[in-house]
């Protein structure tokens, strides 16, 4: 059975659907949200380390004076 159908028969309401909320988000023109980075703790270690892999792959430590 569906759920559409089991909450009509208890009388329920209609499920709504979940919207992002633009208060949620670091940049309002950035796709990711609060509750998204608390999902994935590790992403902004990972996201440091492929920088400092690119940078060190572009040769980027021997250019600082």
């Amino acid at each position: 059975m569906g759920e559409a159908k089991r909450r009509e028969e208890l009388g329920l309401p209609p499920r709504q659907k979940n919207e992002l909320d633009i208060s949620d988000r670091y940049l309002s023109w950035l796709p990711i949200t609060k509750s998204r980075i608390k999902k994935y703790p590790y992403m902004g270690v990972a996201t440091m380390a492929l920088g400092a892999i690119i940078f060190l792959v572009s040769g980027g430590a021997n250019s600082i004076n």
